[in-house]
């Protein structure tokens, strides 16, 4: 059961975790009743993939401040149900789109979003920022132990401004070592597409498991009274 998902067609499991959203993303504000069941039925969504239960949860800890503050500002303008309502929707939709993430590699979640004709600009955004994000990250751990070496007291006050400094030049250094990846993907022969995985066959099995997991989610938002 541990790999249903994961032998799914890539484009199957990006309409399945789609649907499901927004399932749950149409339910009435305030009505809370059916998340019981939306939650149940996300658990045993996510059982059928290898998705690392410490994976799912950084990811929606991750999302907690911005869940947080949006729920909240909507309890005070709305009421507590309204601001309820909100955080387990966003809740539910974290969780399915870091299991999304868990179970399919970015090389395939591109190749989907190729084959179902989304825009070619979002595709190109979606490589460079996963891949300039490690750019980021390696830029920032240089600069890190550079300053480290240097220092020899504790920074105290002066923590505030070293970090700004820092930041700015982050920002400047990963520009140029930008333009220098990028220069070497155009010398070898980058053309805006990223390299196509093996061919996948979008099959009835597919077709089911969208159309059950979709009917399984409809079924407390028809049917649970509010």
């Amino acid at each position: 059961m541990n790999r249903i998902f994961q032998r799914l067609d890539p484009r199957a499991r990006i309409l399945t975790i789609v649907a499901v959203i927004a399932i749950v993303a149409s339910t009435p504000p305030a009505v809370l009743r059916p998340f019981a069941a939306y939650a149940a039925l996300a658990i045993l969504l996510v059982l059928t993939s290898r998705a690392s239960g410490f994976y799912l949860t950084l990811r929606c800890l991750a999302a907690s401040p911005f869940l947080l503050l949006a729920a909240g500002l909507l309890a005070l303008e709305r009421g507590a149900p309204a601001g309820a309502s909100v955080l387990c929707k966003g809740y539910l939709a974290a969780l399915l789109l870091a299991m999304l993430t868990a179970t399919t590699p970015l090389s395939e979640l591109l190749w989907a979003l190729r084959e179902m004709r989304a825009p070619h600009v979002l595709n190109i955004i979606l490589g460079m920022m996963y891949r300039y994000t490690n750019l980021l990250g390696e830029e920032y751990a240089r600069m890190e132990r550079a300053r480290n070496c240097r220092t020899v007291r504790p920074l105290g006050w002066n923590r505030i401004s070293i970090y700004g400094h820092q930041f700015g030049n982050l920002i400047l250094r990963s520009w140029d070592r930008a333009d220098r990846v990028h220069a070497a993907m155009l010398s070898r022969g980058f053309t805006g597409a990223w390299p196509a995985i093996a061919q996948r066959r979008f099959t009835a099995r597919d077709a089911a498991f969208i159309v059950l997991t979709a009917a399984l989610f409809l079924a407390p938002r028809l049917f649970v009274p509010r």
